[in-house]
């Protein structure tokens, strides 16, 4: 979960009073849900055409152009 840990981190330098949750899982799943809606998925290939993990500041981007 250490990249669970950047992303997270990443998010609250950029949102300070952002509310995250953690949820560990097996099976390589990467989820980012906002207010229940789904803006990044590593499994199901959500902003992304092959199963990966977020690049550096790409999560509070898409936070950024999404308005949250």
């Amino acid at each position: 979960m250490p990249r669970a840990f950047r992303v997270k981190e990443e998010i609250l330098q950029a949102f300070p009073h952002a509310s995250i949750t953690l949820s560990p899982k097996t099976g390589g799943f990467f989820d980012v849900v906002v207010d229940g809606v789904v803006i990044f998925s590593k499994t199901d290939k959500i902003r992304t055409e092959v199963e990966r993990f977020p690049e550096i500041g790409e999560i509070t981007e898409l936070l950024r152009q999404a308005s949250l």
